[in-house]
């Protein structure tokens, strides 16, 4: 609230955020599917910017986390991070 001021500025940053991640969850779903780890790897760099530009650490630390499963190609991994990131994101 201190970094944005107005409470209604505070809204739509947050409500733009949770359409971001929902929009992002079926193209990590994709990237994950195929083992794009390219474009996963970008997906969770966006996802992680925009987590932490709203304070919400925890999906910034899945998304880094998703990037580090990404690199190392760990399907597994990544399987277990989106169903994590999904869980927090419907609580957005």
């Amino acid at each position: 609230m201190e970094q944005f001021g107005d409470e209604d500025v505070v809204a739509e940053i947050y409500a733009e955020y949770a359409k971001s991640i929902q929009e992002k969850l079926p193209e990590l779903e994709a990237a994950l599917t195929t083992e794009n780890w390219t474009v996963l790897d970008q997906l969770a760099h966006a996802v992680k910017g925009n987590a932490l530009a709203t304070g919400d650490t925890a999906v910034a630390d899945v998304a880094i986390a998703m990037r580090s499963a990404a690199k190392m190609s760990e399907k597994d991994t990544g399987r277990s991070l989106l169903d994590k990131m999904k869980e927090l994101a419907a609580d957005i």
